[in-house]
Order: C-alpha cells, then structure tokens, then sequence
C-alpha cells in the first residue's frame, strides 16, 4: 500500500491551551475539510501552551466561541509546550508577539519556524509579492485549485512553502498584512500599536462579547492561513 504524501504541521500556542489555541486548532482542521474535502488530511494542526495544566479541558468559553462560528471541538486537553511537539511541527503559531518572545527564549535552536499567528500571515503575503503574486491572493479560489492538484503535488507545494517561510529574513517580513513598514519602522513609529495589533489577545475576564470577537478574528486569520499557504503552495 502506498503511503500517504507528508503533511504541513502546525502547531498552536497560547498560554494555559484551553481557549485561542484550542480555537485554532479546532478551526484549521473544520476549515480544511470545508476547503479540500479528501487532501484535508495534508494540513495537521496541534495546540498547546507555555503555561498549559496538563489535561486540563478547554475553557466553556472556548466551546461558546466555537459553537458560534460553527465549528466542532476536536478532539483535545491542555498540553504544555515541549521539545517533542515543537520538533514535530513545521511552523509553531502564538496568538502574540509576545508569547513568540517567551517561546523563542525557551526553545532558541528551533525559533526559524516560530511566528505570531498576524506576522505568519504576513510573512505569506511578503513572499507572495515577492513573487508578484499578492493581488491574487484574495482574487483566485486556490481551495478549488488545490483539490485538482493530486495529494502528492500539493504536498510537495506545502513543503516547499513551509521551507520558504522558514528560510525569510526576519526584518524584511511584513509584520501585519497589508501595512508597509517593515518591523524596525513598525518598533520605532508605532510601538504600542503595533503590539496591541499584531496578536489575538487573550478575551478571558472581559465581557461575553470580547469572546465572540477573539473567535471571529482567529477564524479570519486561520482561514486566511490556509488560502496563503495553498497560493504559495500552487503558484
């Protein structure tokens, strides 16, 4: 029997892995499947966090948030962040620049696949105009091209994709999708803006409302990280 073509593994973070993590998690697979039916299985998404309670279930909130946008749990419990999952993902995606410091500080040897979930969406958009491709990325339906693509091509596009993002040079990545200014110009004339928009911040203790806006936005940028990654798979 022939064996199955290489997944892309991604692998969430937050901080205790019962909310935006889990949401993410959640959502790649369910949007996956949405968008490539049978390959769905090339894209592998794990959670975890940095200061996770082993076991520990995901938060009630976390299971409203996915309720909302539609979204079944999967199968999952809070795991710390370790040696082994890190090694086993191609990219590890935090929800904040932040959490991508704390990270890089504890595991430095594999940080070239670490990114905050915004600045990884904007690292795809950086080499897609690279390419002279970024206009078409919102302009060509690569879910419907991806299922024409057999397993193994589209698994050798993700690979070759995940190699490139990997491979960027950190300071000419756009850090939020959409804006200019590369990160020493973002640092220098937007400090605490940008920090406050380029992360999915924690909505826990705040109103039911802020719950709602966290799933919207992860399920934006996750969905968006799936079409980026097919575009740069395919073109």
């Amino acid at each position: 029997m022939q064996a199955r073509p290489k997944g892309l593994n991604l692998l969430f973070i937050c901080s205790g892995n019962i909310m935006r993590s889990v949401i993410s998690e959640c959502v790649l697979r369910a949007r996956a499947g949405e968008l490539l039916g049978g390959t769905a299985f090339l894209f592998n998404a794990e959670s975890c966090g940095l200061e996770a309670n082993p076991g520990a279930p995901p938060h009630e909130e976390a299971l409203r948030a996915l309720d909302y946008l539609g979204v079944p749990l999967c199968d999952t419990g809070a795991s710390p962040t370790d040696d082994e999952r890190l090694a086993r993902c191609d990219l590890a995606v935090t929800m904040t620049r932040q959490q991508l410091y704390v990270l890089t500080s504890r595991f430095p040897e594999p940080s070239r696949k670490f990114f905050s979930l915004i600045e990884l969406n904007g690292a795809i958009e950086t080499l897609l105009e690279m390419r002279g491709q970024r206009q078409s990325l919102g302009e060509r339906d690569w879910a419907s091209l991806a299922r024409d693509a057999s397993a193994e091509e589209l698994s050798e596009g993700l690979g070759r994709a995940a190699a490139e993002i990997t491979g960027l040079q950190r300071e000419f990545v756009r850090q939020l999708p959409g804006v200019q200014l590369n990160i020493f110009e973002l640092l220098t004339r937007f400090s605490p803006c940008f920090h406050q928009t380029s992360g999915v911040h924690d909505p826990l203790g705040g109103p039911p409302e802020e719950t709602l806006r966290c799933a919207r936005l992860l399920n934006t940028e996750i969905t968006n990280l799936l079409d980026g990654l097919l575009a740069l798979a395919l073109v």
